[in-house]
């Protein structure tokens, strides 16, 4: 007998997935939901984007202020994002339009207090990188070991903070202290779902000049949903089923 080859890309609906195969039935079945959300929360993010440039053109700290009022603005809109896409990891039901609304109405301020607190601490981080490599004319193995711990840590707050937010509902200081933990709780889950995000956000600025294709193509919104499904295990098993690590 000859074993069948399961393809990818004509998964059965039936069938409960994990892993590399729910990866696949979600972009099979669910692309237009995640282009949607991806496309809202892309956009929330220009004006951002665009006082950073300047910042980063002139040094003028008034942009840098501007731009962090709007990072923190738009912030509903990621917390929408991850709404979304942790609701497809764990099939459950999903209207975009509502999964925003949802965050704007009832989600705006524990996003907002997580923004504005992550806006201050990567720029404090970058700040701190570049006036090391500005005094020193660059960055000891030590220095760069301390920044990217920094860096990986931020990034678990980031990916899991906005989990936390959209799917938990539970005091700020909880959701903020969870998504410290998770990060060690995680164990390897969690250093694989940063670092697979990490490297799909990098995408788009090695490809900068390919990058509004590919970030308007849903690749902000695939990268959370990628993450998502290498941690979901540990999110099913904590929060889901009420089971201890």
């Amino acid at each position: 007998m000859t074993a069948k080859k399961r393809k990818f890309w004509n998964i059965p609906p039936e069938e409960e997935q994990t892993g590399l195969l729910l990866w696949f039935q979600i972009l099979q079945k669910h692309y237009l939901k995640l282009f949607g959300a991806n496309a809202i929360a892309v956009l929330s993010l220009l004006p951002c984007a665009y006082f950073i440039y300047l910042l980063i053109q002139t040094g003028d700290v008034v942009f840098w202020v501007v731009g962090l009022a709007l990072f923190v603005l738009a912030s509903p809109c990621q917390t929408g994002l991850h709404s979304v896409c942790v609701r497809l990891v764990h099939r459950m039901p999903v209207w975009v339009k509502d999964e925003f609304i949802n965050a704007w109405k009832q989600e705006w301020k524990p996003s907002m207090l997580l923004s504005l607190i992550l806006g201050v601490l990567w720029s404090v981080l970058a700040y701190g990188a570049y006036m090391v490599v500005a005094v020193d004319g660059g960055m000891s193995v030590g220095y760069l070991l301390l920044m990217l711990l920094a860096a990986y840590f931020l990034t678990g707050i980031t990916l899991f903070g906005y989990q936390q937010i959209a799917m938990l509902e539970l005091p700020f200081g909880t959701q903020l202290k969870n998504a410290a933990l998770l990060i060690f709780a995680g164990k390897l889950r969690a250093f694989f779902a940063i670092a697979v995000w990490v490297g799909m956000l990098l995408v788009p600025v090695i490809y900068y000049g390919l990058a509004a294709y590919i970030l308007l193509a849903g690749w902000v919104a695939i990268g959370v949903m990628t993450a998502n499904v290498i941690f979901a295990p540990v999110f099913s098993r904590l929060f889901l089923t009420g089971e201890q690590e």
